[in-house]
């Protein structure tokens, strides 16, 4: 065995774990003698047609569960007689289950399923397939009761399904109650590999890195005299492949542990490969790789000693201190002068800027009212708070909403919405002392606010508070009043009807009508037209905190639910889109008292809004009563303690286009086909040009690392949308901002 290294301890004192290469095994790129689906990964998503319910890892083989009737979409180049090895396991407690299984219109399979997970053989003949997509089609006899919170019957755990030619032996071979899946995470962290195959992980090198595994030959090939040789081979951004190590197990000597230092600097993206290869005959070539892991020496981002005594002063400063929340609707932060726009449009924000703190990249984590809005009350991403139930549904019941939290502890909390999506038929109001909805009896402009606002803070400024007020603008209607229409150049050439009726940008996005440059230019007038209205009303708002002596006393801040797309990428609006002009959002604090001036460069999002408000009222992290959020409090950034490293975005849908977006790179991917999509923003900061093809390593790199996140969402089956009976006044305004026709 030629080893690279000799053989040492890789778990040595200052070494700790940077990737469990084990436990990333489903979500590696793979290459293999045969297709390979392994269920329950966003790579599996697009193949998973109908039927499953997706559910976070438990630890071991990654797996989705089935109800009771399920599709699996296949793609074959043309017709073949070909060999399908399903891996099932029937949920616990169910006995007797039994499974007809189809492809496209012809029954190919009447399976019996065992008491625990063992493999199936299908023949999928030629005569039953088609050039192009197949439709692997299973109806089961029966559904057993649901895991914990899924709330789904459940007919059977899907593992995997490897398909290939008839008269293959090496896959029939896999059909031995001793023979390993062909990818499987094993006792101990190891990872069991069928070969011939490659299992490629992308990862960023970590400093002082080092691959440690113990190479073995898979029990179940001992018997039947099988081999493998293995090796790991390297490519950098640039694709030359190099290898650095290379040896066979055979069953004859104990594995040993092997180290690799893998070549390369700290901080470069490489695609690390495990290869397996075996006899011409491709028989038992079973290998192992025992606890394969990267350690590194232990590196932190410093978090700056005086940061924790400056937060301390900050909240003891902000012991009486009330909380105005204001949130300007579809406001993308690229139109912000305080964000670097080129018009004027935020005078009144720019100067509470100046005054307080803002957050330079600051996202959301869904680009629709509803999600973004319940992850702000929630602290929780939106599959998350979600759970259960489809993603247009109400907020359901659940964790404790920061109302709730507030009000619980004696804090007055009021919240003022102009958007019904914002509202109480969506379960928004969940924990408000007071809620009202402004539109109700005052119409949908911001203006309309300071009939309520006024009032509200002169009521309140004996006792602490905390009050949400949620504007419609810059949304849609693109209809700013005088002199707001006119502000940034004249008002033409869209029609009254073009800007206030959804069904001009309806068929523009449908690609029906042609928008001409012109018009263009007049709708991102109107938009800014809009924002700059906003940002009037702010301003007006703040001189009221200062006539009821309560701006000394408010922290005040201005954020969005998400962003706005104006024809950057061929569409208008948003939800469908996770671009930056959809997800950048603002984000500015003033604290009384507090820091000025400052900008926070480090990522953030508005998960991270309910537990830095909790912070301000002194509301514990945690406690008896008090579950807390699963994010944290953004006082700390404010001081140079480091945020997050990148920050996730999904649209509407219940198979949604995710993104991760980072300090170099956002990469797109759509779970419902399967599509990807990466933008060098260093380069292209307009996102125009996708490099996913021409840069593969990074773009395996960003699909790895959303895979990783995706996985860990508790997303359940794919539902019909589920718009609950809204009252008529609610439907009216829901069509006027353009969500019902």
């Amino acid at each position: 065995m030629a080893v690279a290294l000799a053989a040492t301890a890789c778990g040595r004192a200052r070494s700790i774990h940077v990737h469990d290469l084990a436990a990333r095994a489903p979500l590696a790129d793979r290459e293999s003698a045969w297709e390979i689906v392994l269920f329950g990964t966003p790579r599996s998503e697009p193949v998973e047609l109908h039927g499953f319910v997706r559910t976070p890892p438990e630890g071991g083989d990654s797996l989705a569960f089935a109800q009771r009737e399920a599709g699996v979409r296949l793609n074959w180049s043309a017709p073949a007689n070909r060999v399908g090895l399903l891996d099932l396991a029937p949920p616990a407690g169910l006995r007797g289950q039994a499974v007809t299984v189809r492809l496209n219109d012809r029954v190919v399979g009447r399976l019996s399923l065992g008491p625990r997970r063992r493999r199936y053989r299908l023949a999928l003949p030629a005569e039953a397939q088609r050039a192009g997509e197949n439709i692997l089609s299973f109806r089961f006899g029966r559904v057993g009761l649901a895991p914990a919170a899924s709330g789904e019957g459940l007919a059977a755990a899907f593992y995997s399904l490897t398909i290939g030619s008839e008269g293959d032996r090496a896959l029939e071979d896999l059909l031995q109650d001793d023979a390993p899946p062909p990818v499987s995470i094993g006792e101990a962290g190891s990872v069991a590999q069928a070969g011939p195959s490659i299992l490629r992980y992308s990862l960023r090198l970590p400093a002082e890195a080092e691959l440690c595994f113990t190479p073995r030959l898979h029990p179940g090939a001992l018997d039947d005299g099988g081999w493998a040789d293995l090796s790991v081979e390297l490519e950098d951004e640039s694709g030359r492949p190099r290898q650095v190590w290379r040896g066979r197990v055979d069953g004859r000597e104990p594995g040993a542990e092997v180290r690799v230092a893998p070549p390369g600097r700290s901080g470069d993206v490489v695609r690390l490969g495990l290869r397996v290869e075996g006899p011409s005959s491709r028989r038992f070539a079973w290998a192992s790789w025992g606890a394969p892991r990267i350690v590194s020496r232990l590196t932190r981002t410093a978090r700056p000693p005086e940061a924790d005594a400056h937060v301390a002063e900050l909240r003891q400063s902000l012991a009486a201190a009330n909380v105005l929340l204001v949130v300007l609707d579809a406001a993308g932060a690229r139109h912000f002068h305080c964000y670097g726009y080129r018009r004027a449009t935020t005078p009144e924000i720019d100067r509470i800027a100046a005054e307080g703190v803002l957050f330079e990249r600051a996202f959301t984590p869904a680009v629709f009212t509803l999600a973004a809005m319940s992850s702000v009350w929630t602290g929780l991403v939106p599959d998350h708070n979600h759970r259960g139930v489809a993603y247009d549904a109400p907020l359901p019941a659940g964790p404790p909403t920061l109302a709730e939290h507030l009000t619980a502890r004696g804090i007055h909390t009021a919240g003022f919405v102009a958007n019904g999506m914002a509202g109480a038929s969506f379960g928004l109001d969940r924990g408000f002392a007071e809620f009202h909805e402004v539109y109700r009896e005052r119409g949908r402009r911001a203006e309309a606010f300071l009939d309520f606002l006024p009032p509200f803070l002169r009521a309140n400024r004996g006792r602490r508070f905390f009050a949400y007020a949620h504007f419609r603008e810059p949304h849609f209607p693109y209809d700013p009043p005088p002199p707001f229409d006119t502000r940034f150049g004249p008002d033409a050439p869209l029609t009254k009807d073009q800007r206030r009726s959804a069904v001009w940008y309806t068929a523009v996005n449908a690609g029906k009508v042609a928008r001409t440059p012109a018009q263009e230019e007049h709708l991102v007038r109107l938009y800014d037209g809009n924002l700059a209205y906003a940002d009037h009303v702010v301003g007006a708002l703040r001189r009221r905190l200062e006539e009821e002596g309560l701006w000394d006393r408010t922290v005040l801040i201005v954020t969005a639910d998400h962003g706005e797309a104006l024809l950057e990428h061929g569409f208008i609006s948003h939800g469908q889109q996770v671009y930056e002009e959809s997800t950048w959002i603002p984000l500015v604090v003033r604290f009384p008292g507090g820091p000025r001036g400052v900008r926070v460069s480090s990522f953030v999002d508005l998960v991270d809004l309910a537990p830095t408000i909790a912070d301000v009222f002194g509301l514990p992290a945690q406690d008896a009563r008090t579950p807390g959020f699963a994010s944290h409090t953004l006082l700390p950034l404010v001081f140079g303690a480091p945020g997050k490293e990148a920050v996730f975005s999904r649209t509407v849908g219940e198979k949604p286009q995710y993104a991760l977006r980072d300090a170099r790179f956002r990469f797109v991917f759509n779970t419902r086909y399967g599509q990807e999509e990466l933008y060098d923003l260093a380069r292209d900061p307009a996102e125009q040009v996708n490099v996913a093809r021409p840069r593969p390593i990074v773009a395996a790199y960003y699909r790895q690392a959303l895979a990783q996140w995706i996985r860990g969402l508790d997303r359940g089956a794919e539902r019909k949308t589920a718009t609950p009976e809204l009252p008529p006044d609610v439907a009216e305004n829901l069509k006027a901002l353009g969500y019902l026709r």
